[in-house]
C-alpha cells in the first residue's frame, strides 16, 4: 500500500472533450481556434476589442468585438480546455483501473500536482498522460495534508506540456472557472462553472488524510467535479491554474457541490517540493481560527487569526501568546480569512525567520518577535 510519506513526446490534444451534458468534438475546438486566431489578429492589429458584458447567468457572458464577431463564454472556455487538457493527467491508484483522479503537469520533466485524497492509501500508482496509450509509473515526491497538495515524478520523460499558476487572490465571485481531468476512462474532462464563494473554510471527510480537518482559503464551485476529476486543475479563462479541484466525497458533507484548494495555498509548497524535493514549512506552534469579518463582528473580535491551542514548548508559547489571541498581522503580511495564518507563514517565511507578530488580547494591540519552528506538516 502506498501511503504519503516523507516515449518522451508532447502529448497530442484529446480526441474529445468530456462534459457533464455532452461531448465536444475536435470539430467544435476547431471553431473556436478560429476565433481566439480572429481574436489574436485583432489586437495584433491594434484594435480596440469591446468591453466584457456580464449578463444575467442565465444568458452567456460575451465579448463585443465590435466587428461582427462575438465571443461568448463557453467558446471561450472551450478555447482553454483545448490548451490546457494536454498537460492534464490521470492518477491511478489501483492495479485493475477502478479507482483513480487527476493531477497536472508543472514541469516538462514530469512533476505533477494533485490532491492529497487521490494519492493517499493507493495500492499502487500509474500516470496517463494525454495522448498516450501506456500508463508511466509514478512515485509520491511529497505531500501537505494540511493544504491538500501532493506532488508526484514521473521518470524519463522530457518535453511535456505544463500549466502555469494563477493568483486565486484576484479570483471574484461569479467569475468562470473551467474545472479540467485526465484522459483515463471516458476522456478528458471539461467541466464550466462559475465561482460561488471564496475564502471558504471547508470541513474534510474523515477518511481523506488531513492536518487540521479542514482546508481554509477554499474556493467554492459549480463546476462538475467529480472522482475522476479531483486533483485536476481550476482554471480561470487565461489558462491559468487557480485551484486544485475535490470532489464533494472529500467532503464532510454530502450536499457539497465541489469546490477547489486556492492555487496561493500550495504554490509556494509545489515550488519548494520541486526545486528541493522535500517540504519544510515554518510554524507558530498553535491551532488557530481565521476569522472572516462577518465571524469577527459575531464574535466582538477583530478579523485575523483565533488561536485555539498553543502546544507546549512552541516558539508561540516562548514568546507569551494564549488561547483566546488574535494573530492580525506578521510584520507587514495581514491575517485574516483571504490571507490564512498558515498561508502567510508558508508563503512568506522559513524555519528560524524571526518575523514581528501583532497580536489583540482583550482588545489591546501587542507585538512580540517570535522565531519559526520548521518541520513536516502533520497528518491526523
Amino acid at each position: 500500500m502506498i501511503e504519503p510519506e516523507g516515449a518522451e513526446s508532447h502529448p497530442s490534444a484529446p480526441a474529445g472533450l468530456r462534459t457533464s451534458s455532452r461531448t465536444f468534438t475536435p470539430g467544435a475546438l476547431v471553431a473556436s481556434t478560429l476565433v481566439a486566431a480572429i481574436v489574436s489578429g485583432a489586437v495584433a492589429a491594434g484594435v480596440t476589442l469591446g468591453v466584457l458584458r456580464l449578463q444575467a447567468r442565465t444568458n452567456p457572458q460575451e465579448v463585443n468585438l465590435g466587428s461582427n464577431v462575438t465571443v461568448t463564454e463557453d467558446s471561450a472556455a472551450q478555447e482553454v480546455a483545448g490548451k490546457a487538457l494536454p498537460a492534464v493527467v490521470s492518477v491511478v491508484t489501483d492495479e485493475n483501473g477502478r479507482s483513480f483522479g487527476s493531477g497536472f503537469l508543472i514541469t516538462s520533466d514530469g512533476y505533477i500536482v494533485t490532491n492529497v485524497a487521490v494519492v493517499a492509501n493507493s495500492g499502487t500508482l500509474t500516470v496517463a498522460l494525454a495522448g498516450q496509450t501506456r500508463r508511466r509509473d509514478a512515485r509520491i515526491v511529497d505531500f501537505d495534508c494540511q493544504t491538500g497538495m501532493a506532488v508526484l515524478k514521473v521518470e524519463q520523460v522530457s518535453g511535456l506540456p505544463t500549466l502555469l499558476f494563477g493568483d486565486s487572490s484576484q479570483l471574484k465571485v461569479g467569475q468562470t472557472v473551467v474545472a479540467l481531468g485526465g484522459p483515463f476512462g471516458n476522456g478528458s474532462v471539461f467541466a464550466k462553472g462559475s465561482v460561488s464563494g471564496l475564502h471558504r473554510t471547508q470541513s474534510v471527510a474523515g477518511s481523506v488524510p488531513r492536518g487540521s480537518g479542514f482546508y481554509s482559503d477554499a474556493i467554492a464551485t459549480d463546476a462538475a467535479i467529480d472522482g475522476g476529476s479531483s486533483g485536476g486543475p481550476l482554471v480561470n479563462l487565461a489558462g491559468q491554474v487557480v485551484g486544485l479541484a475535490v470532489s464533494a466525497s472529500a467532503t464532510a458533507s454530502a450536499a457539497a457541490a465541489g469546490f477547489a484548494i486556492s492555487s496561493n495555498s500550495v504554490q509556494a509548497e509545489v515550488e519548494q517540493v520541486v526545486t528541493t524535493g522535500q517540504l519544510v514549512v515554518a510554524g507558530l506552534g498553535v491551532e488557530s481560527t481565521d476569522l472572516s469579518p462577518e465571524d469577527a463582528a459575531i464574535r466582538g473580535l477583530p478579523v485575523g487569526s483565533l488561536v485555539t491551542s498553543v502546544a507546549s514548548g512552541s516558539p508561540a508559547e516562548a514568546s507569551g501568546l494564549k488561547t483566546g489571541d488574535v494573530i492580525t498581522q506578521l510584520d507587514d503580511n495581514k491575517v485574516d480569512a483571504a490571507h490564512p495564518l498558515e498561508q502567510v507563514l508558508r508563503i512568506h517565511y522559513r524555519p528560524a525567520q524571526r518575523p514581528t507578530l501583532t497580536y489583540v488580547r482583550g482588545g489591546s494591540t501587542n507585538q512580540v518577535e517570535v522565531t519559526l519552528q520548521g518541520g513536516h506538516p502533520q497528518c491526523a
